[in-house]
């Protein structure tokens, strides 16, 4: 599957100063073909609507998404996760020192789905559970991807990822840096299909 244009463009060096530094970093990932293909194969999809509200207190986070998961063998999704796993582990085997105490590998995958005026997710951290790199796929649609530095949504960073990019963001064990960043999705336009794409701890 050709997803990606060559492993020498995915600067493994760079995205890695990139996550230590502000948290999450984008690379071109799906060509043109892949990708209208992944979008008629999502909006085929029911989606669950995730529950609006989610934590409590100053935890409190509000959402406005659907998501699926329940991928058959021969969903081009399942390819696709194999793609980017071994886009990470071939950039990451290239390192003189292998920066994670596991592994990298893939064993979550969802498929969300923002309707056009959503609210999208207000800022929040992944679960702990997962572990060294969160990859998040734009298969279609118009959002803007926000990491910050707490919950307010102070000192935004936003990262640029029109469809077809890949965002890297740090998780727990990523080398260096204790936190895992807070991050956001805001202003729907349209339609936003996104694959998300996380390691499970053991």
């Amino acid at each position: 599957m050709n997803t990606v244009a060559a492993l020498e463009r995915f600067d493994i060096d760079e995205i890695l100063r990139q996550l230590a530094s502000v948290g999450a970093a984008s690379v071109p990932f799906l060509n043109k073909n892949l990708r209208t293909s992944l979008l008629e194969e999502a909006v085929g999809y029911a989606y669950k609507r995730e529950e609006e509200i989610v934590g409590s207190g100053d935890r409190t986070v509000r959402q406005q998404v659907g998501s699926f998961e329940d991928f058959t063998d021969s969903s081009e999704f399942v390819r696709v996760r194999a793609c980017f796993e071994d886009l990470v582990s071939s950039a990451l085997a290239t390192l003189p020192r292998y920066p994670f105490a596991t592994p990298f590998r893939l064993n979550s995958m969802i498929l969300n789905r923002y309707e056009a005026g959503s609210l999208g997710i207000t800022p929040h951290r992944d679960l702990a559970r997962y572990i060294n790199l969160i990859g998040i796929v734009v298969i279609g649609g118009n959002g803007r991807f926000q990491v910050c530095s707490d919950r307010s949504g102070e000192h935004a960073s936003e990262i640029m990822a029109p469809p077809g990019h890949a965002i890297l963001m740090r998780a727990l064990g990523f080398p260096g840096a204790a936190d895992r960043p807070f991050h956001c999705v805001r202003d729907i336009r349209e339609p936003r299909y996104t694959l998300v794409l996380r390691q499970r701890r053991p």
